[in-house]
């Protein structure tokens, strides 16, 4: 078979996490070999969203702008094709992706980095769940028009006492208040763990339980959530729970007890040497805890390792922090600073610390930044 004849090679990435975005923006500076090679994204939507800013977001202090970023311009800035759709089962063996709508796509190398989900359970009345991201992004919007309009008391139950679910509580009470300070709200938080933020350093929890206290919240901590507590007359924050997608189970590859896709450091599949994970997708033994942080550490591992899977050269071992810092927004503009060996702090100027390392990420995603990108790639 002559060069000319020879078959496309096709990289196929599952998700436009914080991962696959990275790993994008260094083959834009370090292009792959583009001979015989297709790159391919596939999202359910254009833009994915940082998650670092979404409690911002919704406190009012940061446009949907400031998070959203363009995948279709970070696919053309690295050579990359953007594609529509959502994963509805994968065949590693056959080494097939099936999406949502009917479309097959083969691939020589996979790389998953669709993060998790939760399931809220069913309610009666209304409820707020924080993944899929892009779910939030529709129903927080509607939620918001619906209280302007509406009268009388608001009694919102909160479920999760992680990170994510004590900073999208303090931003949710934080808007409805300023939006319609004429309604109270009262509030309760759920969490299965007899204190807050668990995994993280006591300094750092009962800082975040002084937080919710002062926003008037009553915290049900060692209380496992059952459906009876809510009534359908009290909104539900569902922010507990995080779980694998459902294709995962049925796809051939190794898998965590709890459902994740099980990896060597390498980052590649136990089962499947053609298949790699990255962030939450990805399951190390010990397990790490699921973080953007984590995630956009993973990213420079995944990006080396994808291209040297491509040419037969040795992969490099991901060597995970044994701690990474947290920094939990507050809706005021301070923030909590969480590390495990070094302890808690928190202020406004931690509030920065966290919007200079955010809005530095986001840069990296602009316009001009990726043009950049692209003149360096090809010089």
């Amino acid at each position: 078979m002559s060069a000319d004849q020879r078959r496309v090679c096709r990289v196929l990435l599952l998700g436009g996490g914080h991962s696959h975005v990275l790993t994008l923006l260094e083959w834009a500076l370090r292009p792959l070999p583009s001979t015989h090679l297709e790159v391919l994204l596939v999202n359910p939507a254009r833009h994915s969203l940082y998650s670092g800013l979404v409690p911002a977001w919704m406190a009012g202090r940061r446009p949907l702008a400031d998070l959203q970023i363009d995948l279709g311009a970070v696919c053309q800035a690295a050579g990359a094709r953007l594609v529509l759709g959502e994963a509805l089962a994968l065949d590693a063996q056959q080494r097939r992706l099936h999406l949502r709508g009917g479309e097959t796509l083969g691939y020589d190398l996979l790389s998953v980095n669709t993060g998790s989900t939760l399931r809220p359970p069913d309610h009666a009345g209304p409820c707020l769940t924080l993944r899929p991201l892009a779910r939030l992004l529709h129903d927080w919007p509607a939620f918001l028009q619906t209280w302007q309009q509406g009268d009388g008391p608001l009694a919102l139950d909160a479920v999760g006492g992680g990170a994510a679910g004590v900073e999208v509580l303090l931003a949710v009470l934080h808007r409805l208040r300023q939006l319609r300070p004429d309604r109270p709200v009262q509030a309760r938080l759920f969490s299965s763990a007899s204190r807050l933020l668990p995994g993280h350093p006591g300094g750092a929890a009962r800082r975040a339980a002084a937080a919710l206290r002062q926003a008037g919240v009553q915290l049900m901590l060692g209380q496992r959530w059952q459906a009876g507590d809510s009534p359908a007359s009290h909104c539900l924050l569902w922010a507990a729970g995080a779980q694998p997608p459902d294709w995962l189970a049925h796809s051939g590859l190794a898998l965590s007890s709890d459902g994740y896709l099980a990896v060597a450091p390498s980052l590649q599949s136990l089962s499947h040497a053609s298949v790699f994970a990255a962030g939450d997708s990805a399951a190390f033994s010990p397990a790490l805890d699921k973080s953007g942080v984590r995630a956009v550490r993973m990213a420079p591992t995944l990006a080396n390792n994808l291209r040297s899977a491509l040419v037969g050269e040795p992969l490099l071992a991901h060597r995970p922090q044994s701690a990474v810092l947290a920094l939990l927004a507050l809706p005021d503009g301070r923030a909590i600073a969480s590390h495990a060996r070094w302890g808690s702090a928190q202020g406004r100027w931690v509030g920065r610390w966290k919007d200079a390392l955010d809005l530095g990420f986001m840069r990296r995603f602009s316009p001009e930044a990726l043009a950049s990108l692209t003149l360096q790639g090809v010089s």
